[in-house]
C-alpha cells in the first residue's frame, strides 16, 4: 500500500482486538474510509514549517519538539502524521546521530527553550537515538525538562526497555512520560504493570486522549478511562479533538458534543482525573483550550496564538 497509511500492529494488540471493538476500530485499515493517497506534502500543524533542522519542531517559544522517529509499534487510524509516519518514510524519519547533534546545537543556541519533548512516530522505537539525545541534551544548561510522548508501552507492554528507561530517567531533574491510551480496553493486566514500573522509576506519569467516534464518545467510556488512570498514577494531561484529514473523517466528532461530554465529565470527576479539552489547531499555531457548557461563548470562532482569527 505505497503511499497510502499501512496498517501495522503487533502480536499483543491482534490479541486484545479479539475481544476489544475499540481496539479493531483504532489500528485495522478500512478500505470504507481509507482508500485515499496519502498527501506526503501536507503541513497540517505547521511542524514542517516551524522545522529550524531535520526532526526539531520550534512551534512554541520555550518548549522545542524532537521527532526521532516516523516508526511506531503500530499505527493508529487516527495518526495526525499521516504525512509521515506510515507512509513509507521509516528510514528517512530515524534521526541519526550527526541530525540529533544538529538539533542539540540549535537548543543550546535558543536559551528560551527550557522543555524538549520527544516525539515522532514513537520515539522508543529509536531507543539508541532517544538516549544519544538525552545524553546530549542534560549538558545544556537551560534545558530543565524533558517530555517523552509514547503509545509504546500500550502497543508493545513486553517489548518496553526498562534498562533504556532507567538511564535516561536520571539524566535530568523533571523527566515526563505521557502515554497516549484512548479506550479502557487499553488499560488491563499487560499494561497497568508496564505503566507503575515506569513510574517508579521516576518519570512523572501524563497521559494524552483523543477523542474518536463510535470508539470513547461517550461520558461512561471516558470516565472510566480518567479515574482509571489517575488511580494509577497517571495524570490525564489532554484529550484532543481529532485532527481531520481525508482518511480520519470516520473519527471525527462533533465539537459540541465533546464539550457536552467534558461538561459532565467536570461534574463527576477530580481536577487530577480531568484532563485539558484541546484542539491542536490546523493550519495555525496553538493548542487551544476548549470551554465547557459552564461559560457561555462562542464557540465556532478562535483565535490562534499569533493571533489569527479561525472559524471552525
Amino acid at each position: 500500500m505505497e503511499n497510502h497509511f499501512q496498517q501495522k500492529t503487533t502480536k499483543y494488540i491482534e490479541t486484545l482486538a479479539l475481544k476489544s471493538k475499540a481496539v479493531r476500530d483504532m489500528y485495522f485499515y478500512n478500505s470504507d474510509f481509507e482508500n485515499i493517497p496519502i498527501d506526503v506534502s501536507r503541513d497540517v500543524l505547521l511542524e514542517k514549517k516551524n522545522s529550524p533542522t531535520k526532526g526539531l519542531v520550534h512551534k512554541f517559544g520555550n518548549r522545542a519538539m524532537m521527532l526521532l522517529s516516523y516508526t511506531c509499534a503500530a499505527n493508529c487510524r487516527f495518526c495526525e502524521r499521516q504525512d509521515r509516519v506510515g507512509v513509507g518514510l521509516d528510514k528517512f524519519g530515524h534521526l541519526s546521530k550527526k541530525e540529533i547533534q544538529k538539533a542539540v546545537e540549535y537548543i543550546s543556541m535558543h536559551e528560551e527553550i527550557n522543555e524538549v519533548i520527544f516525539s515522532g512516530g514513537d520515539p522508543l522505537s529509536n531507543p539508541s537515538g532517544l538516549l544519544f539525545a538525552c545524553t546530549l541534551l542534560s549538558k545544556v544548561s537551560h534545558v530543565k525538562i524533558f517530555r517523552l510522548h509514547t503509545k509504546f508501552p500500550i502497543q508493545a507492554p513486553s517489548k518496553v526497555k526498562f534498562e533504556l528507561l532507567k538511564k535516561i530517567v536520571k539524566l535530568v531533574p523533571v523527566f515526563y512520560m505521557s502515554i497516549h491510551v484512548n479506550h479502557p480496553d487499553e488499560l488491563n493486566e499487560f499494561t497497568i504493570p508496564v505503566l507503575s514500573k515506569i513510574r517508579k522509576l521516576g518519570f512523572i506519569m501524563l497521559s494524552q486522549t483523543v477523542f474518536l467516534k463510535g470508539i470513547n464518545d461517550n461520558v461512561d467510556i471516558l470516565k472510566q478511562l480518567f479515574k482509571q488512570l489517575s488511580e494509577i498514577g497517571v495524570r490525564p494531561y489532554y484529550i484532543y479533538h481529532c485532527t481531520s484529514i481525508p482518511t480520519t473523517q470516520r473519527f471525527v466528532m462533533d465539537i459540541q458534543r465533546e464539550v457536552d461530554i467534558m461538561s459532565s465529565l467536570r461534574e463527576q470527576l477530580s481536577g487530577i482525573a480531568f484532563p485539558n479539552h484541546t484542539i491542536d489547531l490546523m493550519g495555525a499555531v496553538g493548542k487551544v483550550i476548549v470551554p465547557t457548557n459552564h461559560w457561555e461563548t462562542v464557540r465556532n470562532k478562535v483565535t490562534d496564538y499569533n493571533g489569527m482569527k479561525i472559524m471552525l
